[in-house]
């Protein structure tokens, strides 16, 4: 906060552990400087959702930072998941907790390979389709990318609501 008192133009990179801490700092340093672009994440807190969801067994693809929280990539099996199976992709979407991005075979090994990362994942891999119809209807055969929330992936994954909790100001 000392570097931009003295120059509100300078810009600023620290490491944040705590995330409360770090949404008090972006809270903070938006109130005092409006103008600037401010961004504070903690890394513990954007590493946490992908460290969880590897230890349970789930491929993520990759985590991205969205405002306060994180936003999923990761692979899915249709089969035994009610909120996916058997449903159109408009109708599996679910606002504010996850999207279909792709359908592909289940058929194909799910073991994770180098390639499959964000970054490194093939748009045009055989058997996978980047722009499905909202029509197409999901079946026990099909694998899919979805975007989601931890909570959003959390809810697919076991079909337990999660508690409600309060909105981070």
């Amino acid at each position: 906060m000392a570097a931009r008192e003295a120059n509100p133009q300078v810009r600023v990179v620290m490491r944040l552990y705590d995330d409360d801490f770090a949404a008090t700092v972006s809270r903070t340093m938006r109130a005092s400087y409006p103008d600037a672009t401010t961004r504070s994440r903690s890394v513990s807190a954007l590493a946490a959702p992908s460290f969880a969801a590897a230890m349970m067994g789930r491929h993520v693809l990759g985590v991205m930072p969205v405002e306060r929280g994180s936003l999923l990539f990761t692979t899915v099996d249709v089969a035994g998941h009610p909120e996916l199976e058997g449903r159109s992709l408009h109708h599996a979407f679910r606002e504010n907790e996850w999207r279909v991005l792709a359908v592909g075979s289940a058929l194909e090994p799910a073991s994770p390979r180098s390639t499959d990362t964000l970054g490194g994942l093939r748009l045009d891999r055989p058997g996978f389709d980047w722009r499905p119809p909202h029509g197409r209807m999901l079946r026990a055969g099909d694998r899919v990318v979805v975007a989601s929330t931890r909570r959003g992936l959390d809810f697919l994954m076991t079909g337990v609501q999660p508690h409600p909790t309060a909105p981070r100001v």
